[in-house]
């Protein structure tokens, strides 16, 4: 995860930022995945169950910039990589456990990527750092 992380920040200046793995390095990434989402091919399910071709990008980009999301969070808080089954699937993901709380960072940066704002990897780092802070470990 490290390696991939190491690859947003070398990739970061194709979108006009520098990625620093600090605190306010997260807004940047969100801008960053904002441009990302205009960009990358629309998923759709074909009806036959077949991946479909459009999705690789997507995990690609996901898995980097997930990645650093993870990799920056980890830096900032502690923890350690891992891989646990997301919940709700039987499916094993990258994991970070920061003090008991379970983060899914490339999961996260799916969603952001397939879904919108509404998805907002700041946000969602600001209601993780203040349940890291505060010493709560649920599920995120």
């Amino acid at each position: 995860m490290e390696r991939y992380a190491e690859e947003a920040v070398r990739l970061a200046p194709q979108f006009g930022a520098q990625l620093d793995h600090s605190e306010n390095s997260l807004q940047i990434l969100e801008a960053i995945l904002g441009q990302l989402q205009g960009q990358l091919p629309k998923l759709s399910l074909p009806s036959d169950g077949a991946k479909d071709p459009a999705q690789s990008p997507t995990d690609e980009a996901a898995r980097i910039w997930g990645a650093y999301f993870g990799e920056t969070v980890r830096r900032l808080w502690g923890g350690d990589w891992g891989v646990e089954t997301y919940p709700g699937t039987a499916a094993p993901v990258v994991s970070i456990d920061i003090g008991g709380a379970k983060l899914f960072p490339v999961m996260k940066i799916y969603r952001r990527l397939t879904q919108g704002e509404g998805e907002n990897v700041w946000k969602f780092y600001q209601m993780v750092r203040d349940k890291v802070s505060t010493g709560s470990g649920n599920q995120q």
